[in-house]
């Protein structure tokens, strides 16, 4: 039986991993333990309750002090003696988080292998996003396994050198987690808005956005906002203060933008199930919204999905208010033709049965 540790710090890497620890928990090869990094504490516990997934390891970290620095070295630190005590067999990591990043590096420093999922997104710029474009090619260089979520990201390694045969397209687990989410396995909440209200779904929480550029990407909301009369936007808050503080400042007053409290996953993939139209500098939003086709306003100047982009769902306009108002502005036109061909669902970003295949892969090689 082949000892794994799953590694998991925030809320998406437990929405995109949960759905892999309960398909290998299935397989009598393995034995599973889950590992929890206080890097989203509550957001996280509140995903594993509804998966039914239990943590066998908690570790809590300082999160008072601002670098990312000192909140990775945190996170190898603690990870690196568990590892040393449990010494699995493999270590099992999820897209490009501090948490994934130190992960992974501690487990290369204890000689133990790295299975990378949601690996080989790029965008070949260090600062954008960042920190997490080094953390995903650092991965890349330490992981014995290596989950593409699509033909694109497995071209995308093997440019770089990676061994074909440690690499292998496997769709993304978020699609999983959106497909059990929506078919009421999962539980939820049904929301109705009235049948002639457009919604609009407005998220953002990135770390370059902080700032003038999250001030500037709340104006070109309220704009739009106030000058379409039949348009409702919802803003799920991320719980950092900065941002909280710079949205209270800019949507003050407004009318027809309700700031609501993050919901659980479930939730809030109803929520994006309903809406016309999403604004986001999120990465994993960009799966589900493609996978859905809802058109969606990309509000960054790059984007690691860029297989959303040449499906049509997904539009560029960078993280300057005045190019998000006039993009925003267009695609709310009457009759929008703008608008009509962006809403067509793809499948570029899986089928949900990525954690299958991974879990059948996994088990091959064991």
């Amino acid at each position: 039986m082949k000892r794994m540790m799953i590694i998991m710090g925030t809320r998406p890497e437990a929405i995109k991993l949960c759905p892999l620890v309960l398909e290998l928990k299935k397989r009598d090869r393995f034995s599973v333990s889950v590992c929890t990094v206080g890097q989203h504490s509550d957001l996280l516990k509140d995903v594993l309750k509804i998966f039914g997934v239990t943590a066998d390891f908690c570790l809590e970290i300082d999160r008072s002090h601002p670098s990312i620095g000192v909140l990775t070295s945190q996170i190898m630190e603690k990870v690196g003696i568990l590892l040393s005590g449990e010494k699995p067999e493999l270590v099992v990591v999820q897209g490009d988080t501090a948490t994934a990043f130190a992960s992974g590096l501690a487990a290369f420093y204890e000689g133990i292998p790295v299975a990378h999922v949601e690996a080989g997104l790029r965008t070949y710029r260090l600062d954008a996003p960042f920190p997490e474009e080094l953390h995903r090619r650092a991965l890349s260089l330490v992981a014995k396994y290596h989950f593409a979520p699509t033909a694109l990201s497995k071209r995308n390694l093997l440019r770089e050198g990676i061994a074909e045969d440690s690499v292998y397209k496997t769709g993304n687990t978020s699609v999983d987690a959106l497909r059990m989410s929506l078919s009421g396995a999962l539980g939820g909440v049904s929301t109705c808005f009235p049948p002639n209200v457009r919604l609009l779904l407005f998220t953002a929480h990135r770390r370059e956005s902080l700032g003038a550029p999250l001030a500037g990407m709340l104006r070109a909301l309220r704009r739009v906002v106030e000058e379409t009369p039949d348009v409702l936007a919802l803003c799920p808050l991320h719980p950092n203060p900065e941002i909280r503080r710079i949205a209270n400042e800019e949507l003050f007053g407004a009318r027809r933008i309700r700031v609501i409290e993050p919901p659980s996953f479930v939730d809030f993939h109803r929520l994006l199930s309903q809406s016309y139209l999403v604004l986001t500098d999120s990465g994993g939003i960009q799966e589900e919204t493609v996978t859905l086709g809802i058109p969606t306003v990309v509000m960054r100047y790059s984007s690691e999905r860029t297989e959303g982009m040449c499906a049509g769902v997904l539009r560029l306009a960078g993280s300057d208010e005045d190019g998000i108002y006039e993009v925003v502005k267009r695609l709310l036109e009457k009759d929008s033709a703008e608008y009509a061909a962006m809403k067509k669902p793809s499948a570029v970003f899986g089928d949900g049965r990525a954690s299958v295949r991974i879990a059948d892969l996994l088990e091959k090689s064991s």
